[in-house]
């Protein structure tokens, strides 16, 4: 009897060693493909299952990474031309939103009610371009850029505000390097005149900025400055015109000692007393001789002089500017000052 049950036992132990060792093998097969390989890493169900990483953990990254990123790459410097309040064209720095064609964003800067514009009007300036008005297209060839602009351009209320409209944008255009010259189109179209008479049915150009005088004969241009506001002043480029003009930047130093136009309220930040006796210019230096009211100057009051001058001067690529009295250095003339590494004055908001 004893015999009997051990062998009984035997039999059940192997029947059940059996039965396991099938059911394991039916589950390794049922994880392999036809071709041998591992199901598990081509699954997407057993993917979604294994994807378990925190959600609190993965954006948290993720978002500071993309605002660096876009702060960093979405603004860019552009130079664009707006209108004060004494209808004068003024080259203003900014920033805008960078994108593709960003000829055509800094259009759309100059457009009144436009973001850049708003910001910007709050120093006394404003845009040149009717509210609503869109740039349509534009297309640049052998340096000659056409614009092509929504009807709203043509909402004027002036033809000294057309021929301003027209002035900005041309001088706006002509600062990028690939544009020489401006085409203007309407609704797809080429139009003879704007609706106060300002004829477009021509080429443009830079010239002629803030004109007093002949469009003819030797034009130079001479920065001023404009009244102060509560919150900023700006400068402004004046365009002169003479028969004959031997070295232009020698002619605009010495328009700028002069003064503005008296019809202006405009001035030359030259403080009252301060005489110019002579000025040379040999390739990218001038040095300028004051009078001798000169070594009553303060530091602050020769800053302001020397930025504007300076300002003047870049437009001839003037690099550096040496100051004397008299003939004779500051320092001979007691004047303790620098005269050295000024910054030109100019528009930046």
């Amino acid at each position: 009897m004893a015999y009997n049950k051990i062998i009984y036992l035997i039999l059940i132990i192997c029947l059940t060693v059996g039965i396991t060792g099938c059911g394991t093998l039916d589950m390794m097969v049922g994880l392999k493909g036809d071709n041998g390989n591992d199901v598990a890493k081509d699954s997407s169900e057993f993917e979604i299952v294994e994807d378990s990483i925190n959600e609190e953990d993965e954006e948290e990254p993720a978002v500071e990474t993309v605002t660096v990123n876009t702060e960093e790459t979405k603004k860019i410097d552009i130079l664009a031309y707006y209108e004060d309040e004494d209808n004068f064209i003024v080259p203003v720095n900014t920033k805008i939103s960078w994108e593709e064609g960003i000829a055509k964003a800094t259009l759309r800067s100059m457009v009144v009610g436009n973001e850049a514009e708003k910001r910007i009007a709050q120093s006394g300036l404003h845009g040149v371009l009717p509210e609503g008005t869109e740039i349509r297209g534009m297309s640049i060839k052998d340096g000659l850029c056409t614009v092509d602009f929504s009807k709203n351009i043509l909402n004027t209320s002036s033809i000294e505000q057309e021929e301003n409209m027209i002035s900005a944008v041309t001088y706006t255009l002509t600062e990028f390097p690939t544009i020489d010259k401006v085409e203007l189109q309407v609704e797809g179209k080429v139009t003879g005149a704007l609706p106060k008479g300002y004829a477009i049915d021509t080429t443009f150009e830079r010239e002629n900025i803030n004109l007093y005088g002949s469009a003819g004969g030797v034009n130079y241009t001479v920065y001023y400055k404009a009244p102060d506001t509560e919150i900023a002043g700006h400068y402004v480029p004046i365009t002169f015109s003479a028969d004959k003009v031997d070295n232009p930047a020698v002619a605009v130093v010495e328009k700028l000692f002069i003064g503005p136009p008296e019809d202006t309220k405009l001035s030359n930040n030259i403080p009252v007393g301060v005489n110019l006796r002579g000025i040379n210019v040999t390739e990218d230096t001038a040095v300028i001789d004051l009078g001798v009211q000169a070594v009553n100057l303060s530091e602050e009051e020769f800053d302001d002089m020397n930025s504007i001058v300076v300002l003047c001067l870049e437009q001839f690529d003037v690099n550096d500017v040496e100051y004397s009295i008299e003939g004779l250095s500051f320092e001979e003339a007691g004047l303790s000052f620098d005269d050295d590494n000024v910054t030109p004055a100019f528009n930046q908001y």
